[in-house]
């Protein structure tokens, strides 16, 4: 391996939280930022606990160790469409 390449070290996963609001989301995402961790957040629908007809939305919030490091040559938004 040559001298020039930086090592890697994926983020561990420190805990996950789940939470009712995107309030409460915001909340845990700048409280991971201000302690310099890595987050990943999404939300997904889950059925209600009081009705078998209803979804819910709950929000993850998962806490890393750092931020995982991202290319910013690697783009996804600026793809050209193929041509025909």
């Amino acid at each position: 391996m040559s001298d020039d390449v930086a090592e890697f070290h994926a983020p561990q996963l420190l805990s996950t939280q789940i939470v009712d609001s995107a309030a409460e989301a915001v909340e845990a995402v700048l409280a991971a930022d201000t302690l310099d961790l890595g987050v990943r957040v999404y939300n997904r629908l889950v059925p209600d606990d009081d009705s078998d007809d209803t979804l819910v939305e709950e929000w993850v919030i998962e806490i890393y160790t750092n931020a995982p490091a991202v290319d910013p040559d690697d783009d996804e938004d600026d793809e050209a469409p193929a041509e025909d």
